[in-house]
């Protein structure tokens, strides 16, 4: 009996023991943690934050573009700075000073941008109107107390193209979109035995030529479909208009044609007809033996023959 109440009591110490240890682990490693978050929340405090924001714009040409430096829940600015694509491959630098209150410009020389700067520190750029040449990254950086903060804006021009349509006249037409950017997209209604062709200019415009033939079915009126950024538009045109415009009337046309050339020979035909039966006729007046004159002949032969007689004896 006292073994075994020695060993009750031994295993009970053990475990005692046992939860201590783990009861201290779990403390020290509670405070480690909180220390550790501390220590983050510290450094994260002291090391600048550079917080980066893109937007991508597609815009028009010659219209306005607007870019936001999207500081409206930044405080204590130092310094703000646009930085502006060059045509030259030169940027335009765009900076206020806080400390001087002072706008600075360098390598700027393009009067279509406007930086505005309002007293709640949004600074918002504008360029007006856009052009080709203007495509590029747009960078705001706004310096603070607290860190630096980047924003940009990627613009792209768009240029509608100019569209055309044309016919041939063999079945063929032609739909065309000059000069767009980006590329406009051309389809058919109804669709025909097409192919396509693009020329690239020296702005960075292509010229889109869509050659389509309907030879063989049937179809007297197409319609080309120009598919682009700044807007859609149809074109329609007739493909055989000289022949196939009146295609309805083509039989009643062609049966009144045969009815006319066969009135016509028949005309003729009475008319030749008509022309022979007067000369039959005056023939045959011509060749009439007249009777009296006859009668009148055979007498005098007589009386001729009679004195002939006469004078013999």
């Amino acid at each position: 009996m006292a073994t075994r109440s020695l060993a009750k009591m031994t295993s009970l110490k053990l475990w005692i023991i046992i939860l201590l240890l783990l009861f201290g682990y779990n403390a020290e490693s509670s405070a480690h943690g909180l220390n550790n978050s501390v220590l983050i929340q510290e450094q994260m405090h002291l090391q600048p934050m550079n917080i980066g924001i893109i937007a991508a714009g597609f815009v028009q040409v010659n219209t306005n573009a607007v870019f936001s430096c999207y500081t409206n829940s930044v405080k204590n600015i130092v310094m703000a700075m646009w930085q502006i694509p060059g045509r030259d491959k030169s940027s335009c630098i765009v900076a206020y000073r806080s400390d001087t209150n002072e706008i600075k410009k360098t390598n700027c020389f393009d009067e279509r941008i406007i930086w505005e700067f309002m007293p709640d520190w949004n600074f918002v750029l504008q360029l007006d109107p856009v052009s080709i040449e203007d495509d590029g990254y747009y960078k705001c950086t706004i310096v603070t107390s607290d860190g630096n903060f980047q924003s940009g804006h990627q613009l792209n021009v768009l240029v509608p193209p100019e569209i055309a349509l044309t016919a041939d006249g063999n079945g063929s037409a032609v739909c065309e979109a000059s000069a767009g950017k980006p590329p406009a997209q051309i389809s058919w209604i109804p669709e025909g035995y097409c192919y396509s062709v693009n020329e690239t200019h020296g702005n960075r415009t292509v010229t889109m030529r869509s050659i389509c033939h309907w030879n063989g079915l049937n179809e007297t009126k197409v319609t080309c479909f120009i598919s682009h950024l700044t807007g859609n538009k149809s074109l329609s045109i007739e493909l055989l208009p000289h022949c196939l415009k009146h295609s309805a009337l083509l039989p009643f046309y062609i049966s009144l044609c045969v009815l006319l050339s066969l009135m016509i020979i028949m005309g003729f035909i009475l008319i030749w007809k008509a022309n022979c039966c007067r000369i039959h006729e005056s023939q045959r007046s011509s060749f009439t033996p007249n009777v009296n004159m006859e009668e009148e002949t055979y007498e005098n032969y007589l009386t001729t023959l009679h004195s002939g007689h006469e004078n013999k004896n």
